[in-house]
């Protein structure tokens, strides 16, 4: 392995060692040290990639935006309705909310930092921004095909990333961090809101049969 890919993976250890310890115990409780700790690390370790806390934390948001970015920016198929394409979106969206609990927790403790720090702030708005692309896309294309109720797309796509993120947060109350309700049933509703036809029962067909669309991050 060279050096090079050698401290990559140093890094990538540190950081996920780091997300763990920032969701347990919060930004502000968390030092260098319980980082380097959970890692199996020494303190000297950790500093040498990172100085600071503050450092590691915009380095795991980067990094997850990377993510993000890769999952979402794609172009859905346009060989089914758009009603359709937007319940497997946003079923998959919320089961990341479950399936990944840690990425979650991140997010809820980004929403909390972002008032206080321009940084935060913009990279959460960078995700939001890639997120409601390709809803407001897939919305759309569903006014075009008319199984949609016609109005402004890009408007209706941040209501629906509210409704998405409303959903996500109530996950904190819960100890194993489930939503309030199921995905299949929230993208029901959403689609009704929208004015779409398509039951919930064709939602879990559709959810259970068709190839899986990209799964994104829970920011």
């Amino acid at each position: 392995m060279t050096r090079q890919r050698s401290d990559e993976w140093r890094k990538q250890q540190i950081r996920a060692a780091a997300t763990r310890c920032f969701v347990r115990r919060g930004f502000a409780a968390t030092r260098l040290l319980d980082i380097a700790r959970e890692a199996g690390l020494s303190k000297g370790g950790v500093y040498f990639h990172y100085r600071a806390k503050e450092a590691l934390f915009h380095d795991i948001l980067e990094s997850q935006l990377k993510t993000l970015e890769a999952r979402w920016s794609f172009e859905p198929v346009a060989d089914q309705p758009a009603d359709h394409t937007l319940s497997r979106l946003l079923v998959a969206h919320l089961r990341t909310v479950e399936d990944e609990p840690d990425e979650t927790r991140l997010a809820h403790l980004l929403l909390s930092m972002a008032p206080q720090d321009p940084t935060f702030r913009e990279s959460l708005d960078k995700a939001f921004r890639v997120m409601r692309a390709l809803y407001e896309g897939v919305i759309a294309r569903g006014m075009k095909e008319g199984v949609f109720t016609q109005g402004n797309a890009e408007l209706l796509s941040h209501c629906v990333l509210g409704l998405v993120q409303g959903l996500a947060s109530q996950s904190a109350t819960h100890a194993e961090g489930k939503l309030p309700i199921r995905a299949e049933d929230a993208a029901q509703t959403i689609l009704t809101m929208l004015g779409g036809k398509m039951p919930a029962a064709a939602i879990a067909t559709e959810t259970a049969t068709a190839e899986p669309v990209p799964t994104p991050p829970s920011l």
